[in-house]
């Protein structure tokens, strides 16, 4: 993409814009609320939190929506490569 938020599909100013927030997800939560980051910087997909019950990044933010959602979300971004959809 040519920009940061093409990537992202989030404004400049938004959390959603920040690496972090879909590669280094938060994956669990510890003593005292201390949220754990994933640090594999992978992205974590739709169809691997509904098959591996592993948190969604961008379901931490869209608290309302599902996976389903995310999924025809991401189906209609041109830069992203179908795989990632699933």
């Amino acid at each position: 993409a040519a920009t940061v938020e093409a990537h992202t599909h989030h404004a400049a100013t938004s959390a959603g814009n920040e690496c972090i927030a879909c590669h280094m997800p938060k994956i669990a939560q510890t003593i005292a609320n201390v949220n754990v980051r994933s640090h594999t910087f992978t992205f974590i997909t739709p169809s691997m939190t509904d098959e591996l019950k592993i948190p969604n990044p961008c379901l931490q933010c869209h608290t309302d929506r599902t996976t389903a959602w995310a999924r025809q979300a991401m189906a209609s971004w041109p830069n992203v490569s179908p795989w990632r959809v699933q």
